[in-house]
């Protein structure tokens, strides 16, 4: 099975994907691919940058760095996995079109502000709450030059858990989603 998470900056796609791998998913995180190679290039791994390679790779990959990531899914011969984070509606189809489902997550803005700064993933959650919502409406909502828009990501997911809850209340959310794709 193949997992595609998409979700708002912050929301818990972490947590989802620390679950998923406890009950034997692998994991490929498209940040961290991406952050590799903005490396190799000297750049800092800020969202703006993140993003802007995420565009690049886009228009060279069909499904951009998922295309990768599901790759080397393959190269590896593992069956069960997530790949994170779908930010694009093109990415959306591409997950659709070698047979994945797409789980959303969200929460609400100041719980994700919180989060991130609390995580401290490097550049791009060392930021104001200000600049958190430059970033949310470019990415979150599409209102940028690039071309996430995880909000039409979102609406068009198989399944959205919010994660405004507890870790157990999310967990729930998600074997919910679980049973139904297996009933499927």
């Amino acid at each position: 099975m193949i997992i595609g998470i998409a979700g708002t900056i912050g929301a818990g796609k972490g947590t989802v994907v620390a679950y998923l791998q406890g009950k034997g998913f692998a994991h490929y995180s498209s940040s961290s691919l991406l952050k590799e190679i903005l490396d190799e290039r000297g750049l800092p791994a800020t969202r703006l940058n993140l993003s802007t390679l995420a565009d690049e790779l886009s228009a060279t990959h069909p499904g951009g760095v998922l295309h990768l990531s599901h790759a080397q899914a393959q190269k590896e011969g593992v069956t069960n996995y997530v790949l994170e984070a779908i930010h694009r509606e093109s990415e959306a189809a591409y997950i659709r079109s070698i047979g994945g489902i797409i789980l959303g997550v969200d929460a609400d803005i100041s719980t994700r502000y919180k989060r991130t700064t609390k995580r401290g993933e490097g550049e791009k959650d060392d930021v104001t709450f200000e600049e958190f919502l430059e970033n949310a409406k470019r990415e979150d909502e599409g209102k940028g030059a690039t071309g996430a828009n995880i909000r039409a990501v979102l609406r068009e997911a198989d399944a959205v858990v919010m994660n405004d809850g507890s870790p157990g209340e999310l967990y729930t959310q998600v074997e919910a989603v679980l049973e139904e794709i297996a009933r499927k």
